[in-house]
């Protein structure tokens, strides 16, 4: 008898049952985390499908199981699914760990009030950024488009451009490599893209224009961790009228002030949970 034989097809069995669930584990989360940055409205299994490239069935079967733990609804009436009420309590004690946004709100209304214009709070979320805060200000526009919880590809919007700025070459390479095929989407490149990058961490901004409407600039610059790596990103969105040369100049040390503010915060909130 061929024990060694048996033995060996036994251990392929294992590392292919292994690789298997592996990767369930990551599409079931790519499903969750393409719903959660996705409209109230939901979005539609062939959707899903496509934007993951999963087969239907296989989509139909990781929606099913999220469906059944409650990470993912059925929006009542309709074949479109959402976020689940169980995503939220699952996520509390890491908003608890990390509060950036109420860590960051005054630092928010502060910079709103004084310039007048609307603010955006983006965090960094593995190679995405994902819009957690926001102020409307006086010279409110139509920004209402990202909505709290909007994911884009890091590199896509102003915000994950002044974050990778500022990121190792390394992580840089790997982010370009992974979302390089989205950006054409957004009529952008890779060399775009790395070119931005460089004029970020130049400057410790970054001004461009919107990608959804030509008539406004985006003003953004890092929020920097005790060790200078990017853990979020505040933007200014204005109308290119609002935004002339001449008051840029003014308002970019109004946000790298409000940027500071915010890391020191996180710093010293940092300091506190290990002190308790």
């Amino acid at each position: 008898m061929d024990h060694q034989g048996e033995d060996g097809d036994a251990g392929a069995l294992a590392s292919s049952a292994r690789k298997s669930g592996t990767q369930c584990i990551h599409r079931s989360l790519g499903v969750l985390r393409l719903l959660a940055g996705s409209p109230p409205e939901g979005v539609k299994l062939t959707d899903i499908a496509n934007a993951l490239d999963l087969s239907h069935p296989t989509a139909h079967r990781i929606l099913k199981a999220l469906e059944e733990e409650g990470v993912v609804d059925r929006v009542r009436g309709s074949r479109r699914y959402t976020i689940g009420s169980e995503a939220i309590w699952l996520g509390l004690p890491a908003a608890q760990r990390f509060p950036i946004a109420s860590i960051a709100g005054p630092a928010l209304d502060r910079l709103c009030e004084t310039v007048g214009d609307s603010i955006f709070l983006a965090v960094r979320s593995r190679n995405d950024s994902v819009y957690v805060d926001r102020r409307i200000g006086s010279y409110p526009i139509q920004a209402t488009r990202l909505s709290l919880g909007a994911r884009r590809p890091l590199g896509v919007s102003v915000a994950g451009r002044a974050m990778m700025g500022f990121l190792s070459k390394a992580k840089v390479d790997a982010i370009l490599d992974e979302n390089e095929g989205a950006y054409s989407k957004f009529k952008l490149s890779r060399d775009k893209v790395a070119e931005d990058l460089g004029l970020a961490r130049e400057r410790g901004y970054l001004l461009s224009g919107s990608l959804v409407n030509r008539e406004r600039r985006v003003l953004s610059a890092p929020v920097l961790d005790i060790v200078g790596s990017p853990v979020a990103a505040v933007s200014i969105i204005a109308s290119v009228h609002r935004l002339p040369a001449e008051r840029i100049d003014r308002v970019v040390p109004q946000l790298k002030a409000a940027v500071r503010e915010i890391g020191d915060s996180l710093i010293q909130n940092g300091r506190k949970q290990i002190a308790c």
